[in-house]
């Protein structure tokens, strides 16, 4: 995650073909993380690197939303979201790697794939032809 992209999050258990819900998509932009699965859930947070130049490693701090509930559970009510917590150390200059995600209390192995670049966004000439427009 050196650079900004898309990347590809998937569960890596062990001998097993993996359902479409095992894997979300995850945006990186100046540090910012923004992604969704197949569930629903968003994901949001940050990467931080750590200062030296000489360590490749970063730490990836965020959280999922979980979409409101179809049926509703006892005790809770159906507009409940949940949110919970994800933490854990990468490589960021990495293209490909397995590493383990604390999603909250519970230790979780992933597999991250770069995809590709971000599209260059050029806000001000947006805005000015927006303006133009009125």
């Amino acid at each position: 995650m050196c650079a900004d992209g898309l990347y590809e999050i998937v569960l890596s258990r062990q001998g097993s073909s993996f359902a479409p819900q095992g894997r979300a998509l995850l945006l990186c932009r100046a540090g910012k993380l923004f992604g969704a699965d197949p569930r629903g859930r968003l994901y949001r947070g940050r990467l931080r690197l750590y200062a030296k130049h000489d360590l490749r490693r970063g730490f990836i701090n965020a959280v999922y939303e979980t979409p409101p509930r179809l049926r509703v559970a006892p005790g809770t009510t159906k507009d409940m979201l949940s949110i919970v917590p994800i933490s854990c150390e990468i490589d960021p200059c990495a293209r490909s790697q397995s590493t383990t995600v604390l999603v909250g209390r519970k230790s979780i192995g992933v597999n991250i794939t770069y995809l590709g670049p971000l599209a260059a966004v050029n806000v001000t000439r947006h805005q000015n032809r927006h303006e133009n427009r009125r």
